[in-house]
C-alpha cells in the first residue's frame, strides 16, 4: 500500500471519482487532490509534507496544463520528487502527447481516464510491484 497519492484535475468530480476507485482499491493511506497545479506545487514546495509516491495529473487543464506543471516540477528543490512516479491522464490519446513525454523522464506514462479498477490494478502493477 502507497502512503500517498496525489490527484491534480481542474475537475473537482473527477477528483472526487478517482478518490472513491483508489479507496475501494485499498492502494494508499492517503490522498490528496488539487484541482489547480500551482497548489499542487505549492504542497509539493512544503518539504513538512510528505511527498507522494504517485502522482495524476491531468493534461488539460484551463490554468496550468500537465507540460506546464511539469516543467515547473523540474525546478522543486524537494529530496523525494525523482522517487515519485507521475502518471498522466487524458480523456483522449493523442500521439502528440505520446511524443511530448519524451521529453519528461520522470512521466511513467500517459493513461485514459476517468480511472477504473483495472487501470489502478494495472498502475501498482506495473510501477510499485503490488
Amino acid at each position: 500500500m502507497l502512503h500517498k497519492i496525489m490527484l491534480v484535475d481542474d475537475n473537482a468530480a473527477t477528483n472526487f471519482i478517482h478518490k472513491k476507485f483508489l479507496a475501494k482499491n485499498a492502494c494508499t493511506e492517503q490522498v490528496v487532490d488539487f484541482q489547480v497545479g500551482q497548489e499542487a506545487l505549492n504542497y509539493l514546495s512544503d518539504t513538512s509534507n510528505s511527498f507522494p509516491e504517485l502522482i495524476l495529473v491531468d493534461i488539460n487543464m484551463p490554468t496550468m496544463d500537465a507540460w506546464e506543471f511539469l516543467n515547473q516540477y523540474k525546478r522543486l528543490r524537494h529530496p523525494d520528487k525523482t522517487k515519485a512516479k507521475i502518471i498522466l491522464l487524458t480523456t483522449s490519446l493523442s500521439p502528440e502527447d505520446k511524443e511530448r513525454i519524451a521529453n519528461f523522464p520522470l512521466v511513467q506514462e500517459i493513461k485514459l481516464k476517468p480511472l477504473n479498477t483495472a487501470t489502478i490494478q494495472e498502475i501498482m502493477s506495473t510501477h510499485f510491484d503490488r
